[in-house]
């Protein structure tokens, strides 16, 4: 059974005759009258009496009529769906996201869901290397990272910048400075996370002075 069988189906009906069905579906009247019979041999039923005046339902066919409509609606509302899914606006996001920047990632979809109201947004959490290999395999559509440069097969799309804080006592000299370098806290012993828990809090920029004998060592050594 095909759509295109029911569609004649119900123009028929309709119009009341196989010449105007044709008509309006933009064809000739031989092809209605084909795929008509070939829905009727598929249902083993009679959906029309054909005299030389009018063409009317059996009771079958008045029985059949509301489930065709029914189908050929779903149908188009299908097409409908798959064209809004096609054009972003309606769907699922299969969503990476990161461990920290909670009010950035929400303020995020905010402003996604202000955009594509219809749009589904499903988070999952995996580390890095996971979500970017999950994008890759198609497991997830997109994925949010921190401090990667580059990410072969992948396009990368910045969102937002990130500043990095240092904590340090009230009284040391370097807490009046507005900003600080990574250079000015390298004599200084310090916590960081692991580098496979945090890695933008490692990546660092190469002028980072290496340790020297007779300092602190820091807890996480940056590369």
């Amino acid at each position: 059974m095909e759509l295109r069988q029911l569609r004649y189906f119900v123009a028929v009906t309709e119009e009341g005759g196989f010449g105007r069905a044709a008509e309006r579906l933009h064809t000739v009247q031989s092809a209605v009258s084909r795929q008509i019979g070939l829905l009727e041999r598929e249902l083993g039923l009679v959906l029309f009496t054909r005299t030389t005046r009018r063409v009317g339902l059996t009771g079958a066919g008045e029985r059949l009529l509301p489930e065709a409509r029914a189908v050929l609606a779903a149908a188009a509302r299908t097409r409908e769906v798959a064209a809004e899914v096609a054009a972003g606006a309606t769907g699922v996001l299969r969503l990476g996201t990161v461990h920290g920047p909670g009010d950035r990632v929400y303020r995020l979809l905010e402003e996604l869901a202000d955009r594509a109201p219809g749009l589904r947004v499903r988070p999952v959490r995996l580390p890095v290397t996971e979500r970017l290999a999950a994008v890759r395999a198609g497991e997830l559509d997109a994925a949010l990272v921190r401090a990667r440069p580059d990410a072969p097969g992948l396009e990368l799309l910045p969102l937002w910048r990130d500043r990095l804080y240092a904590a340090l006592p009230g009284g040391h000299p370097l807490a009046a400075a507005e900003e600080l370098a990574p250079e000015q806290l390298a004599h200084l012993p310090l916590r960081l996370a692991a580098r496979e828990d945090n890695p933008p809090s490692t990546t660092w920029s190469p002028r980072w002075p290496r340790h020297r004998p007779g300092r602190p060592s820091p807890t996480c050594s940056p590369r």
